[in-house]
């Protein structure tokens, strides 16, 4: 289940000193996220506003205004084993992206699009595991397999999703050089410089990333901050490795989404695996990944 990471304070003071500083704090939204993971019920907005974001990310975002909509950050997740273990298992994604400004899953939402952030969880996992809808129920049993025998620490690459608006079309963030190699004061990648304190905080047992946005980028930031320059591989028949300061193991996986059901299939029917169990693909595809722990 969803639960406190023994870090989180750290984590928490890491995320409002170098993304993001809302007025209730994130301790609080923290706090809510994990009740509605038992409830479903949320007890107030998970909101902040552009002005909360930390320079000098604050300046970049506000530079964009007023062509920028959908904001988003999906904050880092912890659930627990079900077995006791202090084995940790990493996961860095990118988590599929919010609903476009002209959906009308905003209809009624108290949010303003173009000046308010809004707070989630990776692949929605803190929704009712019991009764899954959507992507939820191709993806739980990717997760459910990993939690049999490790803690997951589950976060995205990038910290902040949003949209830029163009004439006729939405430019997505992760498609903006200027965002995705954005650089903190003192010259650090701004992803890399966050994500690198989560595993120093985390000390995962290895890194899983999903899909080719986490594993590219997981690579640059390893080369950038640790000086670790690794190509990434075409996707074969396999899970790839890597290492992340050429010790903490990484393992590359396509996405658990339908849309990288292709490039999964050829690891999914490789006859090395023919033995693994799985009912459902990404079943399957966890335990193969278990496999090269």
């Amino acid at each position: 289940m969803l639960s406190e990471h023994p870090q989180l304070p750290q984590l928490i003071a890491l995320l409002e000193e170098q993304l993001i500083q809302p007025q209730q704090g994130l301790s609080a939204i923290y706090t809510d996220l994990i009740s509605y993971s038992q409830h479903f019920q949320l007890p107030n907005p998970l909101l902040a506003s552009l002005a909360d974001f930390r320079a000098p990310l604050r300046a970049y975002i506000q530079h964009l205004q007023p062509d920028i909509t959908t904001l988003a950050i999906d904050l880092p997740i912890y659930f627990k084993a079900e077995k006791q273990t202090d084995q940790t298992l990493m996961i860095c994604a990118m988590d599929p992206l919010p609903p476009l400004p002209t959906s009308s899953f905003w209809e009624g939402k108290p949010i303003r699009l173009q000046e308010e952030v809004g707070f989630w969880a990776p692949f929605s996992l803190i929704d009712n595991w019991e009764q899954p809808t959507g992507s939820m129920k191709s993806n739980l049993p990717f997760f459910r397999t990993l939690l049999q025998s490790h803690n997951l620490y589950i976060t995205d690459i990038y910290k902040l999703f949003f949209r830029q608006i163009k004439p006729n079309r939405f430019v997505n963030s992760n498609s903006i050089s200027t965002y995705t190699q954005f650089r903190n004061e003192v010259g650090s990648s701004l992803h890399g410089h966050i994500l690198s304190k989560e595993i120093e905080l985390i000390k995962p047992k290895a890194i899983i990333t999903l899909g080719n946005a986490a594993r590219q980028q997981l690579l640059a930031i390893n080369e950038l901050e640790n000086g670790a320059m690794q190509q990434s591989q075409k996707w074969a028949a396999n899970i790839q490795h890597y290492k992340w300061r050429q010790t903490l193991p990484i393992l590359a996986s396509p996405h658990i989404s339908g849309a990288a059901n292709g490039t999964k299939a050829a690891i999914l029917n490789n006859p090395e695996f023919a033995n693994i169990s799985g009912r459902y693909q990404n079943e399957k595809l966890a335990n193969i990944i278990l496999n090269h722990l």
